[in-house]
């Protein structure tokens, strides 16, 4: 089983090595040795002495008997320096001089590990450094002499080393084993600390590529290095790879001198990317192994995950235009940290309906400090916009299609990086279906429809011809091919649509005004066809009236009429006379015509607002005349008349008004063609004695069939009929009120059938109330609304019943 070290940081900055003597930290290397006379006391080792080879031992004439002092038997040293290298070879410097040292003429240095296990000894006997530091403070055997040096070899051991302990050993056994005086320094404490960083994680050429390094003194006796990664989300190891040579480190041997093989620690490798998510938790670990494969007897590090599985996929698609038919030009931005690994970026156009791509282009991605403001948690969105220019011909789209715009950030570089690992950002589909149009102005001519403004369409991809057609009532009467101009103000206002920039006109559309009747309108047409017909994409253009008129005044006075307004009409052309006719609106009957003279008036405000139809500009017309007795009292509508005919038949195109009342506030006679006429007394309204009535009282006025001949009784005042029924001594009767009185037809119809009006009908003045076919019309007026209460005075003289002769002679002209 191996050993694992986390590791949650990586270590780049400079660490002084931990090599500690005594529990206090030294930094000894490249150090002066220490004087004698200035080594602390705090070094203090232990002294043991085996005798048991005493009779083996050699005489040693290093120093004259009378040179040092033989009563001494203290046992002196100090190491001046310990320090482990990254070849894991231990350098000690030092000095030990006791009396206990004659005729023990062998030096030995040996490091125990923290079990006190013998790990490595040195041979160091006859180097005799000279130390006159030591001689002068120790008066003892060899002092002057007494230095040393030595390099043991730990690399095989410093895997399972925690501490060491060295001992400097004077002995008579060649071998160092008998008859020997140690001394023991403090332990010294090895660094196990496992150390890493990872430098780079990056994909090039579709390959994961991974560099750092990876220092600890664990890795001894571990010879293989293995770089492995792993998926954490699905808790497999991707892959491994192994370290056949360690890369040249010097700078974190500098920083970490005591660790063996820091300067051997760098490595690179390289992964497929094949089985790699980006999208998952990804992790690197540093392996040094005593196994080949890599799988037992092991020591890791782990580096910090290289992905963390979570990552937010966001975009906006800005914009995009199609305005030149030529390009698509697109911008936004799409913000994934894991585009750190899939770093190439594409913008495809894809066709959804075809289910397959148009083009893609790869791009550079552009600062967007906007974007990294609003998603301060993804690291990589302050560089995440992007602005394609994709080269596209017709015949690449396909109008009605629908079509995505995909960015794509991949771990290849070839196509749409598709053969790589990536990952996509599908903005709002869009169909290319639009279409827009504007009629910018449209003005009728003698020689046919003047007409600019622009067309636009998806659907003129594989439809170039373009044509601007006329309607009259649904029917086609004339067309016109139009080659299209530059409209930058148009492809700013549709960047959308396909080829929008160009797409102006101006044209007249050559045909007889006279031809147009009922609605106009013009169809906006691309087509494949040179003459216009064929696959054709059309827009229709709202009706525009080819025959349009208003009466601005028609003003009835007590003895004329006067009449303005203005008419416009395509069909004009041609017919020079114009007429105003009068039609009854009760039998549709002409009452009256006249023609006009004062025509063709300057109309300024039509120009703008009728510019479509023939001569709108100068279509006003006034007329005054004095009212003849055939238009009094009647309702008609008023007819302005374009004809050919001087006397206004002929061919014509009419403006007919809404009704108008002429007089209707006003009274009339209920036989029109006699007038007043004449009355008998008897038949006159009041007291006439000698009358045979009640109280000799009429209450009314009665129109003979003898002096007042004709069938059609007429209304004698507008009003509504409230009332229709029978009742003796009235027989059957109509009720009629004006508002202000109570109007009683009576006596005149020998059935209701003869009734002509029914119960809330509103009547005009003149029209037919029955057919008389009795002897007589009997005709009431009264203020009283309640017709009974007004009948129950029906022979009394007392201000309920009124004069109807009086009330209709007065009232005749208002």
């Amino acid at each position: 089983m191996g050993e694992i070290i986390m590791d949650f940081k990586s270590v780049r900055s400079k660490i002084l090595p931990t090599v500690t003597v005594c529990g206090a930290a030294l930094f000894l290397l490249g150090a002066q040795p220490v004087l004698a006379d200035q080594a602390p006391a705090g070094q203090n080792g232990s002294v043991t002495v085996n005798t048991a080879m005493a009779g083996n031992q050699t005489s040693s004439t290093a120093q004259n008997a009378s040179a040092y002092n033989h009563d001494d038997h203290g046992n002196y040293a100090w190491l001046d320096h310990v320090a482990l290298d990254n070849k894991g070879q231990l350098n000690v410097a030092g000095w030990h001089a006791t009396n206990e040292a004659v005729n023990r003429p062998y030096h030995y240095l040996i490091a125990l590990n923290q079990d006190r296990q013998e790990i490595a000894r040195e041979n160091i006997s006859g180097q005799n450094i000279a130390r006159p530091d030591v001689q002068a403070v120790h008066n003892v055997y060899n002092a002057g002499q007494s230095g040393f040096v030595g390099r043991l070899d730990l690399s095989g051991a410093l895997k399972d080393t925690d501490s060491i302990t060295l001992i400097s050993r004077y002995t008579s056994d060649a071998g160092g084993n008998f008859n020997y005086i140690d001394y023991w320094f403090a332990p010294v404490t090895v660094d196990q600390t496992n150390r890493g960083s990872l430098d780079n994680a990056s994909v090039k050429d579709n390959q994961l590529e991974l560099a750092g390094w990876n220092a600890t003194n664990r890795a001894a006796g571990r010879p293989y290095h293995y770089v492995i990664l792993i998926d954490r989300t699905t808790g497999r190891e991707i892959g491994r790879q192994l370290v056949t040579a360690g890369m040249e480190r010097p700078d974190v041997a500098r920083v970490f001198p005591e660790v063996a093989g820091a300067g051997q620690a760098g490595f690179a490798v390289h992964f497929n990317l094949t089985g790699i998510d980006f999208n998952h938790q990804l992790q690197v670990l540093s392996r040094y192994a005593g196994d080949p494969a890599g799988n037992a007897n092991y020591v890791d590090f782990y580096y910090q995950p290289l992905t963390t599985g979570n990552y937010a996929n966001q975009g906006w698609l800005d914009g995009f235009n199609l305005s030149d038919g030529k390009h698509l030009e697109v911008s936004g931005w799409h913000a994934n940290d894991v585009s750190r690994f899939e770093n190439q970026h594409f913008i495809i156009l894809f066709d959804n309906t075809a289910n397959q791509q148009v083009a893609v282009m790869r791009v550079t991605n552009s600062d967007r400090p906007d974007v990294q403001r609003v998603y301060q948690n993804i690291a990589t969105a302050g560089h995440s916009g992007f602005n394609a220019d994709l080269a596209l011909t017709a015949d690449q789209l396909c109008a009605g299609h629908m079509y995505s715009i995909v960015s794509r950030y991949s771990t290849s570089s070839d196509g749409n990086g598709g053969t790589g690992q990536y990952t996509d950002m599908w903005f709002k589909a869009f169909t290319l279906n639009q279409q827009n149009y504007c009629l910018d102005s449209i003005k009728m001519q003698q020689d046919g429809l003047q007409v600019a403004g622009w067309m636009t369409s998806d659907y003129s991809l594989n439809r170039p011809y373009a044509f601007v057609i006329v309607l009259a009532d649904g029917r086609e009467i004339a067309r016109k091919a139009v080659t299209l101009t530059p409209r930058p103000d148009v492809a700013k206002a549709n960047p959308t649509v396909f080829n929008s920039l160009t797409s102006g006109f101006e044209t007249t559309v050559n045909f007889n005004p006279a031809a147009v009747t009922g609605k106009l309108q013009v169809i906006l047409r691309f087509t494949n066809d040179p003459v216009g017909n064929g696959d054709a994409s059309d827009q229709y253009s709202s009706s525009y009236a080819s025959n349009d008129g208003w009466f601005d005044q028609i003003n009835v006075s007590d003895k004329g009429i006067y009449v303005s307004g203005w008419h416009a009409s395509d069909q004009s052309a041609n017919k020079p006379y114009q007429y105003l006719i009068f039609i009854d609106t009760r039998t549709g009957q002409e009452l009256y015509r006249q023609r006009i003279l004062d025509v063709n008036r300057e109309r300024g405000d039509l120009a703008n607002q009728r510019p479509y139809i023939l001569n709108s500009d100068h279509s006003g017309y006034q007329l005054g005349f004095n009212l003849p007795a055939s238009l009094d009292h009647h309702t008609v509508r008023i007819i302005h008349r374009f004809t050919d005919d001087i006397n206004g038949n002929g061919n014509y195109v009419d403006l007919t008004s809404d009704p108008v009342k002429i007089h209707d506030d006003r009274w009339a006679w209920p036989f029109p063609a006699i007038g007043r006429g004449s009355f008998t007394s008897g038949q006159l309204f009041g007291v006439h004695p000698g009358n045979d009535r009640i109280n000799s009282f009429h209450d009314g006025l009665d129109f003979g069939a003898y002096d007042h001949p004709g069938s059609t009784v007429q209304a004698i005042h507008s009003g509504t009929i409230v009332k229709i029924g029978y009742a003796k001594g009235l027989e059957n009767y109509v009720v009629e009120d004006t508002g202000e009185y109570l109007i009683i037809y009576q006596e005149a119809f020998q059935s209701l059938n003869n009734v002509a009006v029914h119960v809330g009908q509103k009547i005009n003045v003149g029209d037919p109330i029955g057919i008389r076919n009795t002897t007589h019309v009997h005709i009431g007026i009264t203020r009283q609304h309640n017709f009974w209460l007004a009948e129950g005075s029906a022979y009394s003289n007392d201000g309920t019943w009124l004069d109807p002769l009086v009330i209709i002679s007065n009232g005749l002209n208002g």
